[in-house]
């Protein structure tokens, strides 16, 4: 099963599972430090999902992004002149989905009442040509969680490298959402990133009109506000690598999908192709890309 241990600072409380990809399982946040009365800001991890489950999307916490975000058309992944084959996502055939660590076992190697760090160490194979190591550094506040991420180049040749965090927030359709991402890239039926068409796409403010909503966006300020029909204003702040945003909120609307990426949906490709904007990193020897994101939980009124 999950294995799934807490964080605790005040009234809040974070679930975790190294078990099942590096995963949060659980976010409880109060809105001022004096609060007693700790509120769900994710939709939680389902609850005896073990590591078979992983590879069809069990909805909940937040799962890391690495060593890429979003799909790799058909499987094939061109870098420097050569092309490498990657096995196919069932859930997205022909294509690649959103790496493979968020399936794989990480290791505990830090923990305190407030604090954990997780970590993930692959060897170059069939899902990703390269050896990595991933860290996911997590700290809890009573009003904020923070979450930081980074991804090692651990072979002896450059590689292309992405990181993400993929959170499932607690929804309701008449949610507002705001952010502002002017550069849209448009996205295909099958999900993949069309070259952008509008570069000044408006911020973006819900709630959203009926069915499923899919926004691909770069040129990320950083910032992403909920207000919750029932009060609550969620913010999620990020670093500056978290140059991408991708919006998914689903046709039943049960889950809001709000994720800071580094890099567009087969942003390599595209890089190789000789497109710019895609957010793509080449990672020599021994370099690591590294982000930070901030989940806040606002008292009502605090930004009046």
């Amino acid at each position: 099963m999950n294995a799934t241990r807490q964080l605790m600072a005040g009234a809040a409380r974070l679930g975790f599972s190294a078990a099942v990809g590096g995963r949060i399982t659980l976010l409880r946040l109060c809105s001022c430090d004096r609060d007693d009365v700790a509120r769900n800001v994710l939709r939680p991890f389902p609850t005896g999902i073990g590591p078979a489950h992983l590879l069809h999307w069990p909805k909940g916490g937040i799962y890391p992004l690495v060593p890429y975000s979003n799909r790799i058309k058909d499987g094939v992944l061109l870098f420097q002149g050569k092309r490498y084959e990657l096995p196919p996502h069932p859930d997205a055939r022909p294509h690649t989905l959103h790496g493979h660590a968020h399936r794989m076992v990480w290791e505990t190697i830090s923990l305190t009442q407030s604090h954990v760090t997780m970590r993930h160490v692959h060897a170059a194979g069939a899902e990703w040509p390269w050896p990595f190591s991933a860290t996911l550094d997590i700290d809890l506040e009573p009003t904020r969680a923070f979450l930081a991420l980074s991804l090692r180049n651990e072979g002896q040749t450059p590689m292309p490298g992405g990181i993400g965090l993929h959170p499932y927030f607690q929804h309701d359709p008449d949610d507002r959402v705001a952010f502002d991402a002017p550069i849209d890239w448009p996205v295909t039926s099958d999900y993949r990133a069309t070259l952008p068409q509008n570069r000044s796409a408006p911020a973006s403010a819900g709630p959203f009109p009926p069915g499923e909503v899919t926004l691909y966006r770069s040129g990320w300020r950083g910032l992403c506000v909920i207000d919750r029909t029932n009060g609550d204003r969620i913010e999620m702040r990020a670093d500056p690598i978290f140059s991408h945003f991708v919006l998914h909120r689903p046709a039943d609307a049960r889950h809001l999908c709000a994720e800071p990426v580094s890099h567009v949906a087969d942003g390599f490709n595209l890089f190789a192709d000789g497109h710019g904007g895609t957010g793509t990193v080449v990672l020599e020897p021994g370099d690591a890309l590294k982000g930070s994101v901030t989940i806040s939980l606002i008292a009502a009124g605090a930004n009046d």
